[in-house]
């Protein structure tokens, strides 16, 4: 019998988690990034502008779904933390921060919990139907875990951004609490720093007893300059019956998703599922197939030399392996990412 780890019965529709516009920081209008995301093949934009939460259903059709979703940060203000030069403003400005995504059950759910105090006099002036409960952050853990709290309780799904330009290190991230999803490709800032890349802080999350958290990738993209240098770079497919926001927030409840690198044609999972205690993955063509688990050493099969690209691969389910992930990777380097499945959940005694 076939246990299907990603669901076989669905649309899968590609969508950029991280998204800024000129409700924030970013240079395009709303309506242009829908126009050059669904030009690139894109279904979904969350539009995440910092501090801001927008109702974008206006933009809905029947081929492209805005979520209604903002960009929330909590800055570090200790003299000890590590600071940066800004040589544009030739000020030393402290980095070490915590950003997280928000994304709402509800399309038309504005109201802004754990919104800054500071912000509420920029949000009611630009936005006066702006509602939210003057929270004040503080760059404690603490202070973050009752800013997701909040944010989960008013009806949203709480995902960690960028992690290594945050400066958050392990005693940081694998104290969070009540968290959805990790970005563990941020585009933009990869294409800045070359390293936010980062399954590895997934997986030391999921070992510290974040089970039930999804990986995914964003763009972070801001289009200054009227350029998409940022934009496309990294991936969340959704599986999902329909374009609907209703199906699209349940299926990212359930973890009906994978996330994948790649400006054009990412790698993509095809079928994925247990038979007989044995993993199968069907696969557009790529180089490498591995399964990342708890265990025991990483298993993977690699095409050899002058042979036909790897689009099938099986491997054993081994109980002892506790839980595990799938990841699939291009001859360009490119990396398709499940998230997390318990071994006690498929095998077959």
């Amino acid at each position: 019998m076939k246990k299907y780890l990603l669901p076989n019965d669905v649309n899968w529709y590609r969508a950029n988690f991280h998204c800024h516009t000129i409700h924030s920081d970013g240079a395009y209008t709303p309506e242009r990034v829908k126009e050059v995301y669904k030009n690139h093949g894109y279904s979904i934009v969350a539009y995440t502008d910092h501090d801001v939460l927008l109702d974008h259903s206006d933009l809905n059709d029947d081929e492209f779904l805005a979520l209604t979703s903002s960009e929330y940060a909590v800055n570090a203000s200790d003299e000890s933390f590590p600071q940066i030069f800004d040589t544009e403003t030739n000020e030393w400005v402290r980095k070490k921060c915590v950003h997280i995504n928000i994304f709402s059950k509800d399309p038309h759910n504005t109201f802004q919990p754990a919104t800054c105090v500071d912000q509420i006099w920029l949000l009611k002036n630009r936005y006066p139907d702006t509602k939210c409960d003057g929270f004040v952050r503080e760059y404690s853990k603490a202070g973050i875990n009752e800013m997701i709290k909040r944010c989960n309780d008013a009806g949203f799904l709480v995902q960690l951004n960028h992690p290594y330009w945050s400066l958050n290190e392990r005693d940081d991230y694998i104290n969070m609490k009540g968290l959805w999803g990790l970005e563990i490709l941020n585009y933009a800032t990869e294409l800045e720093t070359g390293s936010e890349y980062c399954p590895y802080i997934y997986d030391d999350m999921v070992r510290n007893g974040m089970y039930n958290l999804v990986c995914t990738m964003g763009d972070d993209n801001h289009n200054h300059g009227d350029s998409v240098r940022e934009s496309f770079g990294g991936s969340t497919f959704i599986g999902a019956k329909e374009l609907k926001y209703d199906q699209i927030i349940e299926a990212m409840e359930k973890g009906h998703i994978y996330c994948a690198s790649g400006r054009d044609n990412p790698p993509q999972f095809k079928e994925l599922y247990v038979e007989n205690n044995k993993i199968i993955i069907e696969c557009s063509p790529v180089e490498s197939v591995f399964i990342n688990a708890y265990c025991r050493a990483d298993r993977h099969v690699t095409r050899a030399d002058g042979a036909e690209p790897i689009t099938h691969a099986e491997f054993d389910l081994r109980e002892s392996d506790v839980y595990f992930r799938v990841t699939i990777r291009d001859k360009y380097g490119n990396s398709a990412h499940t998230h997390t499945y318990f071994v006690k959940d498929y095998i077959e005694k």
